[in-house]
């Protein structure tokens, strides 16, 4: 992965099903565009694209698809959105506005890689090389157990493909992985206690960002 050199910001939310990170990156986008006067866009993956529409439909258990297959097309559906050439997260980036990403590549290597061997996972690793480093990524600590509860209630247990007690919590253990690999590599990647309510994981977020970006 290589660093931004652009003006605006790649902001990242990660953590697992249930977390929050859809509703805290919301929140987030709010703050940058009415309290810092930020342009800003914000937006998810899967996308929205062709791509992240049959990604979706994989997770929603309408299509099935092997897991090296699927890794394959979230690095694809990634890459056009990053490099989509009208409305691509880099094209936003030039144009000096911040991006709030809920999910990106941090997420296969959590997803993904917990079903590959290791030769694969090198494989991922490479198809990566193009994206761009965030200029940091928040995750949004919350147990496996409690995530499922949480998708139970707000989701009238309607579980995705990944939404099962044993996987989350093999992709639990892989998410830390993959975050001490990435942090050694000079990523910025902060743990924020998701735990909290709403908007004190709010607050510790925008504090953080604070810190970092407008001092």
């Amino acid at each position: 992965m290589k660093a931004s050199s652009y003006p605006g910001k790649l902001i990242v939310i990660e953590g697992l099903d249930g977390a929050g990170t859809t509703t805290q990156a919301s929140l987030l986008y709010q703050w940058v565009i009415s309290e810092l006067g930020k342009p800003a866009l914000l937006t998810a993956e899967p996308s929205r694209g062709p791509i992240g529409a049959l990604i979706r439909s994989v997770l929603n258990k309408r299509l099935t698809m092997d897991p090296i297959t699927l890794a394959g097309m979230y690095a694809s559906d990634r890459l056009d959105h990053l490099y989509n050439s009208h409305d691509g997260i880099i094209h936003h980036l030039k144009n000096g506005e911040w991006v709030i990403l809920d999910r990106y590549y941090l997420s296969s290597f959590a997803y993904q890689a917990s079903q590959m061997s290791e030769p694969q996972r090198l494989w991922l690793k490479m198809i990566h090389q193009p994206c761009l480093m965030p200029d940091i990524t928040l995750f949004l600590d919350v147990p496996a157990d409690i995530c499922l509860a949480r998708i139970a209630i707000n989701r009238n247990k309607q579980f995705e493909l990944f939404e099962k007690k044993s996987m989350l919590r093999t992709v639990e253990k892989q998410y830390k992985t993959a975050m001490q690999a990435f942090q050694e590599q000079g990523e910025i990647i902060t743990i924020i206690d998701g735990l909290l309510p709403i908007e004190e994981v709010q607050s510790a977020m925008r504090a953080i960002i604070s810190s970092m970006f407008l001092i």
